[in-house]
């Protein structure tokens, strides 16, 4: 084989491992389902971990099981409040 065809066979293969990667990345964020309700909240939380220990221990919890109880997040809305 020439030098030529070699580099269009790795450029061609290249091509192809990235669109499977994007493809499966695609499947699987289609697979993951909606979004939590809490989620958007959780996230505000997490800028904010540094300064309150409560925040912190709340959101390691959202990270481990993915779900925060409704008494929970308005905890955080009103300790977000007080921070902001």
């Amino acid at each position: 084989m020439q030098l030529t065809e070699i580099l269009i066979v790795v450029g061609v293969a290249f091509v192809v491992a990235v669109a499977v990667r994007v493809f499966r990345a695609r499947q699987a964020a289609r697979n993951r389902g909606p979004a939590h309700i809490h989620e958007a909240l959780m996230k505000r939380a997490e800028l904010q971990a540094e300064r309150s220990p409560f925040l912190r221990k709340v959101v390691n919890e959202f990270k481990a099981n993915g779900h925060v109880s409704n008494r929970q997040a308005e905890a955080v809305a009103k300790a977000l409040k007080r921070l902001e």
